[in-house]
């Protein structure tokens, strides 16, 4: 009879268990040393603004020189605002001539900024008087039920300084919401409805103290 031989190939192996096994200590001390030192690399590159990162700029300053102000922000939202207003006043605030007033060189825009905001709450109608010629066949929509008073402000903010306008007072973005507001609640708690009208706007007070 042959011997038997003995092939160490075909031994089968143990049946797998189910369970877990735990990462080494070293290699789990060193990842996370790697971790930290990988993203205190970053943050401090970032923070030093990294020619290979951030070039051609050299410090924070002068990427925060780039960045809007809060005027810009608000005359740039107030710019697509007026798009409500843009139908009738045209896209370069001339209006039309004996229907619809002119916002551009107009003494009602660049007057007194709580006037204007009441006359874009309630509208105006019938006719009205801007830079010695007579306007009003056009009734002014109101505004106060569908823009809140910082979308109001904004469209102020624009119109008052836009086509070479220049205001008597120039308001701050915060300044010129707390007026729109204050002139809100002045305008409702006089009891007036409806629209404005010119006399009804010469006889009224809306001017808010500095």
């Amino acid at each position: 009879m042959a011997e038997e031989t003995q092939n160490v190939n075909l031994e089968e192996h143990d049946e797998p268990r189910a369970g877990s096994t735990q990462m080494p200590v070293g290699i789990m001390v060193v990842l996370t040393l790697l971790g930290y030192i990988g993203c205190f690399e970053v943050d401090k590159r970032n923070g030093n603004f990294s020619a290979m990162v951030h070039a051609p700029f050299t410090a924070t300053d002068e990427v925060a020189s780039l960045a809007p102000s809060e005027v810009d922000l608000m005359r740039s939202q107030g710019a697509q605002l007026y798009s409500n207003c843009q139908g009738c006043h045209q896209a370069n605030g001339m209006g039309t001539p004996g229907k619809i007033p002119p916002l551009a060189g107009s003494e009602w825009v660049m007057g007194d900024p709580a006037t204007a905001a009441a006359i874009v709450l309630n509208g105006l109608s019938g006719p009205i008087k801007v830079a010695g010629n007579s306007f009003g066949a056009e009734a002014m929509t109101p505004f106060g039920a569908s823009l809140k008073d910082d979308q109001i402000a904004a469209i102020l903010s624009y119109v008052r300084h836009e086509w070479g306008n220049s205001p008597e007072r120039t308001l701050s973005p915060s300044e010129m919401i707390d007026l729109v507001k204050a002139t809100r609640e002045k305008v409702q708690a006089s009891g007036h409805t409806g629209a404005w009208t010119q006399q009804t706007l010469e006889g009224a007070e809306f001017t808010v103290p500095e």
